[in-house]
């Protein structure tokens, strides 16, 4: 064997080297640390046993992909009355335990009770959420176990529609009869609504921009 095949031969074998402690690190740094998790159980422990006594605990939640910027760990529970799944976390941020609690059962109830408005302007089975952001939540420093209605709550909501077609030109108009019906049922005083569109394998579309308003 030639010296330049054998430099070859050993170039490509550090690539491999390289490449499997590059996947070995990226698989690493998706397991959860257990020193963390039990950081974290014990953290919030008193603060469930506080506001969550009908709560069940459900497990930790790791965040692996970064989806949230709050906290990498949580706890996880659900509400035996509202069966509603929440978070219960120290912020990354003020080092404060707090919950997802209310910003989750707002947007259910939300996104439930707006279902016959959306399918009337949008069509049966049209797929939409509507979702009170934890930070705005917050913010509001209301007692996570408290009884607080989100329609009393002075913060708008986002509510996307998601439809699989193309934009028709009557969509700017179908958002402003979703924002007079929900203003008139007395559902919401201040919304944000928008539309994206969707191929048919789920994936947002690019040559299709939504439409946005605020009302």
């Amino acid at each position: 064997m030639s010296a330049f095949a054998k430099k070859l031969l050993i170039l490509f074998g550090v690539m491999v080297v390289m490449v499997g402690l590059v996947v070995f690190l990226y698989v690493q740094s998706r397991e959860p640390d257990e020193p963390e998790a039990d950081r974290v159980v014990r953290e919030t422990k008193s603060y469930i046993a506080k506001h969550f006594q009908q709560a069940e605990v459900a497990g930790v939640f790791y965040d692996s992909t970064g989806r949230y910027s709050e906290f990498d760990y949580a706890v996880q529970l659900n509400d035996l009355k509202t069966k509603i799944d929440f978070f219960v976390y120290v912020d990354q941020q003020t080092k404060q335990v707090t919950d997802t609690y209310l910003s989750e059962l707002w947007s259910q109830t939300l996104t439930e009770k707006i279902r016959p408005l959306v399918e009337t302007i949008f069509g049966q089975g049209t797929a939409y959420k509507a979702v009170y952001y934890q930070d705005a939540v917050q913010q509001l420093k209301l007692d996570p176990s408290s009884s607080s209605e989100y329609e009393k709550a002075k913060i708008p909501p986002f509510i996307t529609i998601t439809l699989q077609r193309d934009r028709l030109p009557t969509e700017e108009k179908n958002l402003n009869r979703l924002a007079t019906a929900l203003k008139k049922k007395k559902l919401l005083r201040h919304g944000n609504l928008t539309t994206e569109y969707i191929n048919e394998k789920g994936m947002l579309r690019e040559d299709e921009i939504g439409f946005n308003t605020y009302f």
